[in-house]
């Protein structure tokens, strides 16, 4: 009887690729169609243990990149589960501007047996990068805090409102660089420093671009007191596989 229900659910109500948007077989457990999860690209070694960026040489082995020996990072390390292209790229899009939230089990079950997620373990806090007010309004959800909820659900490690954005930049994407240092500047406060005296915090955010975002973040967070910051975003830009 049980079969019977499913099967007539999924005729009723059938389920879709989050990428391409073809009709998928009955009860699907990923909603990623087989042509479009194979385009998936998952994250692994070796990289930059720190900023997670990713050798195409496996002889190389784990070693810091050339931009973490420059400019050491204020986080510890970071990780993301995907490289940012298509058909991700598309998905994550419809998620974060056009509210498209059915991809959230998705990348949660991709999480949770992702081997990179062994390297943010001791989380005392889990802290979604914070939208500015008027962003906030205007989309309506902060993505990250979407994020965070569906890959740590009913924690009560998430802390989403300790972090805050104190005035309203200009998209990151407008800039490089200096820049985007300088768009950033004095953008993020830490309310109740006392939350995060001597933890160690998991930032969260949706995609690592250069990291001036969650670096900026965790600088804030390290000057309140916390004594590690790692971060973890569902996918790091192309331009920084080589």
């Amino acid at each position: 009887m049980r079969r019977f229900f499913t099967a007539l659910l999924d005729l009723l109500l059938p389920s879709f690729c989050l990428a391409c948007e073809k009709p998928l077989g009955s009860a699907p457990e990923l909603l990623f169609c087989p042509d479009c999860l194979t385009r998936l690209t998952f994250i692994h070694s070796p990289l930059c243990p720190c900023c997670g960026r990713v050798y195409l040489v496996a002889a190389a082995g784990d070693h810091l990149c050339g931009a973490c020996l420059a400019a050491p990072r204020h986080f510890t390390r970071a990780r993301a589960l995907f490289l940012y292209e298509e058909p991700l790229k598309e998905v994550i899009h419809r998620f974060k501007y056009q509210g498209k939230t059915a991809c959230l089990p998705s990348f949660a079950r991709f999480a949770k047996n992702h081997p990179l997620l062994a390297d943010l373990e001791g989380v005392d806090r889990i802290v979604p990068v914070p939208l500015h007010p008027s962003r906030l309004r205007e989309r309506g959800f902060n993505q990250a805090l979407l994020l965070a909820r569906a890959l740590f659900p009913k924690d009560r490690r998430i802390v989403p409102d300790l972090l805050v954005r104190t005035r309203p930049t200009e998209p990151q994407t407008s800039f490089n660089g200096t820049a985007r240092r300088a768009n950033l500047k004095n953008a993020f406060e830490v309310v109740k420093p006392h939350r995060f005296a001597g933890k160690n915090i998991l930032l969260i955010d949706d995609v690592f671009t250069t990291g001036t975002t969650v670096n900026e973040c965790a600088r804030v967070l390290k000057k309140a007191g916390a004594a590690e910051v790692m971060v973890l975003t569902l996918a790091r830009v192309k331009e920084d596989y080589y």
